[in-house]
């Protein structure tokens, strides 16, 4: 279903008409610029100028372009499938951006087009739609300035001159270098089969050969300077095939429980990452387009001083030195054990089916026991069960599946499936020899386990998220690790998956959307708002979430997980059990 445009809102106008009003705001203040509103048609495409903020003056204002498809001409089999049509939607905004930044250098950079067109992601996103008679970019335009006065020459340029080299370059399928876009299109095909085969061979993740897991410091592009290329260890070796790429071998992970160990600097993080990052499609030379993930998968990060609501901690802890319930704990700012155990607590009621735990990101005492305090109190009782007790439990009873990075947890490979050792990037498999070890040391021995029990869910109360309802302000997202919500601060710092800043805005309004459409009625459980907002998702698309009049490009899919990480770390979030 799809959602209905506000594009009579204006009525249809000659491009000419936007050439006069160009000439007659030269020299006004800024807040003229507000006339330029309305719907233009050029020969080739039709502008609608949504929205002009006019304070502060040079903030982006919100346009639309538009290109018949008997202009623009994309193949119908170009974007026959959900995958394909959001990678050549994809492909179109990067195309865009393209354009649009060679413009503008062009131009000095002063004012100019921009667009949400992402990372090293290709993710659902707002900021291009194909349609059958249709393609259209929803893009932002700084309008140019002068202390705070309309220039005319220069907003002429742009809007007339401008505007029309970009829809050159990205709008019309001859122009953008069709064997590019292919190429686009069949890697996200190629990745989106490959994931699709991994719950039938009993996998939960594939490193493809030759792919490259480093990246450059803290960003997401690949690390070219010292190359080094994944070769997977003969005895996790499969080939999975590809409708493009054809049989593709790779490091293939069973389900179960993994254990990677290694020295620092050994590479064990970076596969770990490569992981969790297969959980979306990447871009053609990122060194990830055969990485791919179980869609669910979670890695769960330490977070010291969040906020925890209602949690039941009893599967980690039984005790607390306050004196606090575990089956429903609340805190302000929480140390940093409870914090991880209270994330993996609500990554579960979220639904996962696959944990990633970091040895280096985590609480240290919630992977293991402490092996000298084992072996010198082995009878002392200890209020925190740790990871390595629990993982297997709960993958026998909840089918969770764990790949943990570990290096001085040295319990953790005695209750593996599988453990593997990086060095200098290379993956071997040391199982038995893990195991042998594990044998022969006692101190390492895993505590007999009572069981993982069942998994808690909560219901949220209504009232503790009224200051969304009937609200119209624009979720406010500067990074993908934040979230404003009114007055309402959310700190995203720690949950990984969040790629881009789209999606955190995504997250905002689907929160309002939720309050609105009364998902929080106080009898629905998180587990359950949460399928709602999917399903909505799934038939109205990202544009259902708009807080505006008209759709926007500044949204891209979050998943269900990070939708429920938002929601757990808001401070005004209240449950009941």
């Amino acid at each position: 279903m799809e959602v209905t445009r506000s594009d009579d809102r204006f009525a249809m106008l000659p491009w000419e008409r936007l050439r006069d009003k160009t000439v007659t705001v030269d020299g006004k203040p800024y807040a003229a610029y507000k006339g330029l509103e309305g719907a233009y048609r050029f020969e080739r495409f039709v502008l609608y100028i949504d929205e002009v903020i006019v304070e502060p003056p040079g903030v982006p204002s919100p346009i639309r372009v538009r290109v018949d498809q008997a202009e623009a001409r994309f193949p119908k089999d170009l974007w026959s499938s959900p995958v394909r049509k959001s990678a050549l939607e994809d492909f179109i905004a990067r195309r865009w951006l393209d354009g649009a930044r060679r413009v503008g250098r062009s131009r000095g950079g002063r004012g100019g087009v921009g667009i949400e067109a992402g990372g090293q992601q290709m993710l659902p996103r707002t900021a291009c739609r194909l349609a059958e008679d249709y393609v259209e970019v929803r893009a932002q335009i700084v309008l140019p300035t002068e202390g705070r006065k309309a220039i005319a020459k220069a907003l002429a340029a742009l809007l007339l001159e401008d505007l029309a080299q970009i829809v050159e370059g990205a709008l019309l399928y001859a122009g953008l270098n069709p064997q590019n876009a292919q190429r686009h299109v069949e890697v996200a095909e190629d990745a989106a089969a490959l994931r699709a085969q991994l719950v039938e061979r009993g996998l939960v993740t594939f490193v493809g050969d030759g792919a490259v897991l480093p990246r450059e410091g803290d960003s997401e592009r690949p690390l070219l300077s010292h190359l080094v290329t994944f070769q997977s260890p003969e005895e996790l070796r499969v080939t999975l095939r590809a409708p493009h790429r054809g049989e593709i071998s790779g490091l293939g992970i069973p389900r179960g429980v993994t254990v990677v160990l290694g020295s620092a600097f050994s590479g064990r993080s970076t596969l770990l990452r490569a992981i969790a990052s297969g959980v979306y499609n990447h871009l053609p030379g990122d060194g990830r387009e055969y990485c791919v993930t179980l869609p669910d998968a979670v890695m769960v990060q330490v977070d010291p001083g969040r906020r925890v609501e209602g949690v039941n901690l009893t599967p980690f802890i039984t005790t607390l030195p306050g004196g606090e319930d575990p089956t429903r704990y609340r805190g302000e700012h929480v140390s940093a054990l409870v914090a991880q155990a209270a994330s993996i607590s609500e990554t579960l009621e979220a639904g996962t089916s696959l944990l990633l735990v970091d040895e280096d990101t985590s609480a240290p005492r919630l992977l293991a026991r402490d092996v000298m305090w084992r072996h010198l109190a082995p009878e002392a009782k200890d209020p925190v069960t740790p990871l390595a007790d629990l993982i297997r439990p709960l993958y026998a009873e909840h089918g969770v599946s764990c790949i943990i990075v570990a290096a001085t947890g040295s319990s953790l490979p005695g209750v593996a499936d599988t453990v593997m050792a990086m060095d200098a990037f290379r993956p071997s498999v040391v199982t038995s020899r893990a195991k042998q070890i594990a044998g022969e040391w006692p101190a390492v021995r895993v505590a007999e386990s009572r069981g993982f029990g069942g998994i808690h869910h909560r219901i949220p109360l209504g009232d503790s998220l009224g200051f969304l309802r009937g609200r119209k302000f624009r979720p406010d997202a500067p990074s993908a690790r934040s979230l404003t919500l009114s007055r309402e601060l959310i700190d995203l710092r720690m949950v990984p998956s969040l790629v881009d800043a789209g999606q955190t805005r995504a997250i905002g309004a689907a929160l309002i959307h939720a309050v609105e459409r009364g998902y929080f009625d106080g009898t629905r459980t998180l587990r359950e708002v949460l399928s709602l907002l999917e399903a909505d998702l799934a038939s109205g698309g990202l544009d259902a979430l708009s807080v505006h009049e008209f759709p926007t490009g500044e949204y891209a899919m979050p998943r269900r997980q990070e939708i429920a990480a938002a929601l757990n770390r808001l401070r005004t979030l209240r449950v009941k059990a």
